[in-house]
């Protein structure tokens, strides 16, 4: 397991290196000047603007801009174009409201997602088996956007039950999180509601495949409680492939954020990536683009490391 966990954490390095490159020429290509977004190009004389483009670092050639960048990438020294503030500080700060999010969302998927395709593997091919077939489809097929504004419009605008944006009151300066916690319940729901369909069909799926093993009609043979057949011998090598899923679902989750965090009004780092990118303020493109590359490559890793837990037959050295 050491030399695994060593092995993967040195493959990162090019990895993430390559994604930094990517990056930075997707932005570098894209259209727009930072310094005509960020001051009126056309009162400075041409020396103020080349200073002022030199300040922010795009005087030298691309090389040297990207050599630069992950350099203060690398040590924590890159600010942002549109406060001056230091990145990381400005991510930090906004980090709490969407993990509070991925996480909720990711237990509310699994809490509802598991126990559906369970109970949809036991009785295949019946009514209740079709009728969750069809909302898991019909889940699929449903724009988050949208299914964030319906929400909006039921509980906060009509029953006025929910707030519809934001963290706290807004006619209070400071709040605990008693005071917090009414305004993640919707942007939790819309985010769940995406993958929740996605965990339940893969959970049918391998558990209608692991009640046909020889293993579990030995258990069953030795007139073990169906109940246990089903959650200990089943469940548990079914949940391999509810892992694997939930690794390939966390990248999709964390782009999710962007549309959802901008509907709810939410300071979170989706919506610090949107207003980024229409401000070209490229150090924090970059460095939010990296983070999630090193956090998806993380992801990859625990689920690799759950694998071992789950089925100690594994081995990844």
């Amino acid at each position: 397991m050491q030399r695994y966990l060593i092995r993967r954490a040195l493959q990162f390095v090019p990895v993430l290196l390559g994604i930094a490159l990517v990056t930075f020429a997707i932005v570098r290509l894209a259209p727009g000047d930072p310094a005509a977004l960020l001051v009126d190009t056309t009162v400075l004389s041409p020396e103020e603007l080349a200073r002022f483009r030199a300040d922010l670092g795009l005087d030298g050639s691309l090389p040297a801009q990207f050599a630069r960048i992950v350099r203060e990438l690398a040590t924590g020294q890159l600010h942002s174009f549109r406060t001056g503030q230091p990145v990381l500080a400005v991510v930090g700060e906004r980090v709490p409201v969407t993990a509070t999010l991925l996480v909720g969302a990711l237990a509310l998927a699994v809490a509802l997602g598991v126990p559906l395709g369970v109970i949809s593997a036991v009785r295949p091919y019946g009514r209740l088996d079709d009728g969750l077939t069809l909302l898991a489809l019909g889940g699929v097929s449903l724009p988050s956007f949208w299914f964030a504004l319906v929400l909006v419009y039921v509980f906060a605008g009509t029953l006025q039950l929910l707030p519809a944006s934001g963290i706290g009151p807004a006619t209070r300066l400071t709040y605990g999180v008693t005071d917090m916690a009414p305004h993640f319940v919707l942007p939790i729901l819309v985010l769940g509601a995406a993958v929740v369909p996605s965990i339940m069909r893969y959970t049918r799926s391998a558990m209608l495949e692991a009640l046909g093993q020889d293993y579990v009609r030995t258990a069953r043979g030795k007139g073990l409680p169906e109940m246990r057949v089903i959650g200990r011998h089943a469940l548990r090598n079914a949940l391999l492939s509810v892992v694997t899923v939930l690794g390939v679902l966390a990248p999709i989750l964390i782009g999710a954020t962007a549309v959802i965090e901008s509907v709810f009004a939410m300071p979170g780092v989706g919506r610090l990536a949107v207003e980024a990118a229409l401000s070209r303020d490229y150090p924090t493109i970059m460095t939010l683009n990296f983070l999630t590359a090193a956090l998806v490559l993380l992801s990859n890793v625990v689920v690799d490391v759950s694998y071992v837990i789950l089925d100690p037959r594994i081995r990844l050295d």
